[in-house]
């Protein structure tokens, strides 16, 4: 069915844009079990993984991702599962050893850095700044909100502009670039998303409005790793697939669906697919590069534990952030309101985690997951917390628990706030706060400063550093404000 709404904007290339709906029947609470992802006559669709597990370990090296253990058969459970709690797994992180922020570069910086560009409230508005990278670093999407406009602009590395476009009247949410590098997605408040084919040329079409009747509720979207592949969470827990090869817009609303909002969800490298919605994470088969198809596999209740955790804690209770780890099988973590994050392994071989933090050193603004299995949380009073997930498994199975403070750290970074955190794939960590950049190595739970970066700014109530990112090459940095500023930098 070709949407007239869409057919206003133009794209790189005439494209016959199709929109595809599930008409299974199933709910949520009755939906059948799902068929194992391989039968002995499923030949094409083990081809294809194949297909996908090939390119996720083509992709591993460049990434440095350890993906060795990346098999052809499904080692994830199917089904529901239950998260359990046990007084031993809910952990409390230590405190910080030094509450001064000491952690600054000892004798000179172990890196160089230079000024790349500084984009201004001229140019990007008074309000906060989305940005991505494109893969290879060569280029740098920025979307803001200008005089009531959401706009998007298109910089090469140097700070050269190189193309701009009105969206809609709604602050931008969310920007990415698919994992080629040649389209750029944008969300917007109350507008829906729009597609923009910037290939590698520096004067690419207008943008897409991208089905606004059914992403105009959208709050959850990511790009997949290896596919040109957009994952579309909604308000209503509907899931949306599109791709970008066949513009075909895949529409799930009942088989799979998820019955509350999408609030936070990420991509497997073999393409699987995981969102959160309510207390429940679910995990799809892996997705097909042609006529994708939305099809949970597991399912992990969060309610076990999570009602464990005081109300005061765990605020809404909902998850609002969500990360695989970068092995395979893989660990989640999940972020439950600001204070409490959960962390458990998919194949169900270990038992489930939950950290709390310190009430006074503030809520979680972030969390990644570095080689290893180890584990950075960043908290807004200026902290980082460091937790070496591997080990605190391997204490939990020789009984060993009361000593995981050993597999634990937790440093003040900056004496007034934290807001971002980011890491490549050499260990170096970038982190925003007070009015600059640090750059941090961890070396096991311990953290190293090897750069400080001083922004032209000045601390201002109201006004703060909002995110950091890594180019695809971990040799640069751009850092947002919420007052429309975006400062780029190299470092070598």
């Amino acid at each position: 069915m070709r949407l007239a709404e869409d057919a206003a904007y133009s794209m790189s290339k005439p494209i016959d844009f199709k929109l595809r709906e599930e008409a299974e029947a199933a709910t949520d609470e009755d939906e059948p079990a799902a068929a194992p992802p391989f039968k002995p006559d499923a030949v094409e669709a083990r081809k294809a993984y194949e297909s996908r597990v090939s390119r996720a370990k083509e992709l591993a090296p460049m990434k440095k991702l350890d993906l060795s253990n990346l098999s052809l058969e499904t080692e994830l459970p199917q089904g529901d599962h239950q998260l359990t709690h046990r007084e031993d797994t809910m952990l409390a992180t230590p405190r910080a050893q030094n509450e001064n922020a000491v952690l600054t570069v000892r004798g000179a910086p172990k890196h160089r850095t230079q000024k790349l560009m500084h984009l201004t409230p001229a140019a990007l508005g008074n309000g906060p700044v989305r940005f991505a990278w494109q893969p290879g670093g060569k280029r740098l999407a920025v979307g803001s909100y200008i005089e009531g406009r959401a706009v998007v602009q298109l910089y090469a590395r140097d700070g050269k502009l190189l193309a701009k476009h009105e969206l809609c009247d709604s602050k931008p949410l969310w920007i990415d670039f698919d994992s080629k590098g040649e389209s750029i997605a944008v969300r917007t408040e109350h507008s829906g998303i729009f597609l923009w084919d910037v290939g590698f040329s520096d004067s690419p079409p207008a943008p897409l409005h991208l089905a606004p009747a059914h992403t105009s509720k959208a709050t959850f979207t990511a790009w997949s790793k290896i596919c040109p592949q957009l994952a579309i969470g909604t308000s209503d827990g509907k899931v949306i697939l599109y791709n970008r090869t066949d513009a075909v817009l895949q529409l799930h609303e009942r088989k799979g669906t998820l019955k509350e909002e999408v609030t936070c969800g990420d991509w497997l490298f073999d393409n699987r697919l995981g969102l959160a919605s309510g207390m429940r994470v679910k995990i799809s088969h892996p997705v097909a590069e042609v006529n994708a198809k939305w099809e949970s596999f597991s399912k992990f209740k969060l309610g076990g534990i999570g009602s464990k955790v005081p109300k005061h804690i765990r605020q809404s209770g909902t998850p609002t952030s969500l990360g695989f780890t970068l092995g395979y099988p893989p660990f989640i973590a999940v972020s439950l309101g600001t204070k409490y994050l959960l962390t458990f392994d998919t194949t169900r071989q270990n038992e489930d985690l939950g950290l709390t933090f310190p009430e006074d050193y503030g809520g979680i603004c972030g969390f990644k997951w570095m080689p290893s299995n180890m584990l950075l949380v960043g908290l807004s009073n200026g902290y980082i917390v460091t937790v070496d997930f591997a080990a605190l498994i391997a204490l939990q199975k020789g009984g060993q628990l009361p000593s995981r403070v050993q597999a634990m750290a937790t440093s003040r970074i900056f004496e007034e706030y934290i807001t971002s955190i980011d890491t490549t794939a050499d260990l170096k960590v970038a982190c925003c706060g007070d009015a600059m950049v640090k750059v941090i190595r961890p070396s096991g739970v311990d953290l190293e400063v090897y750069l400080e970066v001083p922004l032209e700014r000045k601390a201002t109530v109201g006004q703060s550093l909002e995110c950091v990112k890594w180019d695809h090459e971990g040799k640069a940095f751009a850092c947002s404000s919420t007052d429309g500023h975006l400062y780029v930098h190299t470092v070598e």
